[in-house]
């Protein structure tokens, strides 16, 4: 019996080592994509030109959410991107809970008729600590994987949390940092640490160079992020433009990757 338990443990074991191999941690870029596809623009071109290479999520947001019609110009570059190898996640806002949740749900049930998606962006997420503010994300959650189980819930309350937004089924990925300073001493919750990666996102902006961006992926990475962005952007709008550093921090991450 002892040398069947031994045998079973080494199976087990092995078989672990396996998995963590096959499932190794990876790092991902997550685009706030709020740039119009016009002939002077090639933002969207760029990110398809790196998505073969790295994993990119771009968030859609074509009119603070989907808009009032669609448009077939996004039509056009989100098939490009995903046919790239990118996928594509629709924005929504909810006011930290003060939008009703059926008008957030009509802005998902547009996106799903009128684009190619791969999830939702859940924008102005509430962090406090209560029970009318886990159960109106927990709603919405369900109500965004009634659509496809498959769709990826990105939510970004823009700062630290509390864990109840993953542990109570509100998002896939919460976004804990979107800033534009403080990134050098900024501390993720303790709790972070007890999930995987690919939970987390952090949003860097006002980064003026190369040089701080590869740092600033280096902190999120050693700060348990799997998926991040940076920026040399900044308010009103940091979200309008890709960096001039963009094809290199695609490399950037694509060499994380691969360590």
């Amino acid at each position: 019996m002892r040398i069947l338990i031994v045998l079973s443990a080494a199976v087990w074991l092995s078989g672990a080592c396996l998995g963590a191999a096959e499932t190794s941690p990876t790092l991902e870029l997550l685009v706030p994509a709020y740039f119009y596809p016009s002939p002077h623009s090639t933002f969207w071109a760029d990110m398809a030109a790196a998505a073969g290479e790295v994993r990119i999520t771009a968030i859609l947001n074509p009119g603070d959410g989907p808009g009032r019609r669609l448009d077939p110009t996004y039509v056009k570059v989100v098939g490009d991107f995903r046919r790239a190898g990118g996928t594509v996640i629709g924005y929504v806002r909810t006011k930290y809970t003060k939008r009703p949740l059926e008008t957030a749900t009509a802005d998902i049930d547009r996106y799903v008729e009128w684009y190619p998606i791969d999830g939702i962006f859940v924008d102005e997420m509430s962090d406090k600590n209560l029970e009318a503010h886990f159960a109106y994300y927990a709603d919405l959650y369900a109500y965004i994987k009634s659509k496809n189980p498959n769709y990826r819930v990105v939510a970004n309350p823009g700062t630290n949390t509390r864990e109840e937004y993953l542990s109570r089924k509100t998002a896939d990925v919460l976004v804990l940092y979107e800033d534009p300073k403080g990134y050098e001493t900024y501390s993720p919750d303790a709790w972070v640490a007890q999930y995987p990666r690919e939970r987390f996102c952090h949003l860097v902006y006002n980064i003026p160079d190369a040089a701080g961006m590869r740092h600033a992926i280096d902190l999120a990475w050693r700060r348990n992020v799997g998926m991040v962005y940076v920026t040399d952007d900044n308010l009103p709008n940091p979200w309008d433009t890709l960096p001039p550093y963009w094809a290199e921090e695609a490399r950037t991450v694509k060499e994380r990757r691969a360590n």
